[in-house]
């Protein structure tokens, strides 16, 4: 089952700042994942003091998170894609900081008072997935690899999940190199959930450099997809609002 949740644009909304949401396209060579470190079982999100927020997915091959491929994306048929043990489900790497907020955004769907901006963190590839997909006769290896320039994260503060998007150079991996898509544009989107999060996290307006920022590790999943892509221009009186960030306001209140 996939589990992206489907974006929306709203117009005519009023916005303090620069629209930080990217609104990635994926528009063929779709990855399916849902990515936590369970081995070694690592914080994934790290607010360090002052310096930026990281937030990290560690290489393992003991891991199965990315589960399927799909080469025509949206049309079928997905190909399973199986770990360096042959296991189904791959393994995804992802490394980003956070180095900046510019919310609120007000408008007809509300007040979204969580928007962190950053980029990616690693020397080399920030997003990488390593695999084997034997439906294609690819064999085991690092199949997808995204320079990420640009990545977003917003919703509703003291919130479990937040829509993580991202965008920047496909660079490396089997799939890119056999398709001919190096130097392509590449994205990714999904949901970042928090797992058992402290009360007040993310606090409204959120500064990842500010003065007191607490130092706290924190468990958190990433599911979502990446593929060859685009985004959306970013007009300041537009805000791309997720579909999934609103329904999980809703079952909040439903559950208050």
């Amino acid at each position: 089952m996939r589990r992206y949740v489907p974006l929306v644009v709203a117009a005519g909304m009023s916005a303090f700042g620069v629209a930080a949401p990217l609104t990635p396209t994926i528009t063929g060579f779709d990855f399916n994942f849902g990515a936590f470190n369970s081995s070694p079982p690592a914080a994934e999100w790290n607010t360090n003091g002052v310096a930026p927020d990281t937030l990290d997915f560690l290489p393992s091959s003991a891991e199965q998170e990315v589960t399927a491929f799909w080469p025509a994306w949206p049309a079928p048929p997905p190909f399973i894609v199986l770990n360096a043990a042959g296991a189904f489900g791959g393994d995804f790497e992802l490394h980003v900081m956070f180095t900046a907020q510019d919310a609120p955004y007000i408008g007809p769907g509300g007040v979204i008072d969580v928007s962190l901006t950053g980029t990616g963190s690693a020397p080399g590839a920030d997003l990488n997935i390593f695999g084997s997909i034997p439906g294609l006769g690819i064999p085991f290896g690092l199949l997808w690899a995204i320079d990420l320039e640009r990545v977003s994260l917003y919703g509703y503060s003291n919130f479990d999940a937040y829509v993580l998007e991202g965008v920047g150079v496909i660079v490396g991996g089997d799939v890119a190199i056999r398709n001919q898509l190096i130097g392509a544009t590449g994205v990714m989107r999904g949901n970042l959930d928090f797992l058992d999060r402290p009360a007040g996290w993310i606090p409204p307006l959120y500064d990842p450099l500010g003065a007191g920022v607490p130092p706290l590790q924190l468990r958190a999943a990433y599911s979502g997809e990446t593929g060859k892509g685009y985004v959306v221009p970013e007009p300041a009186t537009m805000l791309a609002l997720a579909v999934g960030v609103a329904l999980m306001a809703c079952r909040r209140r439903r559950a208050g």
